[in-house]
């Protein structure tokens, strides 16, 4: 019994999701209604109040889904070719998610420049399949693996994926300050940089 009241609350949940990211991928998020996402779910307005502050956190609940999904697919790749560089990996599995950006145009736009919510936004995970969230730990195995040092591993992939959400946007979407496939060159430059300039010299490190 207690399965499938379980069953039916993830079950509301997933409805609610679906039609809010139908509304807010169709309009902007403040012309979209709490009451309209109720009727577009197919649940009273209080039932979403019971699985969500507002509006504007299922808004980054599905951020965070997408990101999710989208980090997953690039591992899946990345797990898929034999690259042991913590530099070539990295530099990889940016390459593939920007594949998917470039690709896929609204999902980009509903994303915006909020990729990161994705790896580092635990607190919204409640919806996604935590097991997709391996991101992290792949950055910090293969730094372990090649020597690479970090006083926080953490916030060096932080700033990577932040500096690739934000510049990536505008130039996939506005070729701002260029066309992606020109500017790409630039970022997996300053990606390598950062993780080269980030990285503790072990004799100093002792």
């Amino acid at each position: 019994m207690k399965s499938k009241i379980i069953e039916n609350k993830k079950e509301k949940e997933k409805k609610i999701l679906s039609a809010s990211f139908d509304l807010f991928t169709q309009k902007d998020i403040h012309q979209v209604s709490v009451s309209e996402i109720a009727r577009k779910a197919g649940v009273a307005k209080g039932t979403i109040y019971l699985y969500f502050k507002d509006k504007y956190q299922i808004r980054d609940v599905l951020i965070s889904q997408e990101s999710v999904r989208i980090f997953s697919d690039a591992q899946k790749k990345l797990e898929e070719n034999d690259i042991r560089s913590l530099e070539d990996s990295l530099v990889f599995l940016i390459n593939q998610i920007l594949i998917t950006l470039e690709n896929n145009p609204v999902r980009l736009r509903f994303i915006e420049k909020n990729l990161s919510l994705g790896v580092f936004s635990s607190h919204l995970h409640s919806a996604i399949d935590d097991n997709t969230m391996n991101i992290k730990n792949i950055f910090r195995e293969k730094a372990k693996e090649n020597n690479y040092q970090y006083q926080d591993p953490d916030t060096v992939l932080y700033m990577i994926v932040e500096l690739v959400g934000s510049t990536c946007y505008n130039s996939i979407l506005y070729n701002n300050p260029l066309p992606i496939q020109e500017y790409k060159p630039y970022l997996f430059e300053a990606i390598r940089s950062i993780l080269k300039g980030l990285r503790i010299n072990k004799e100093f490190a002792k």
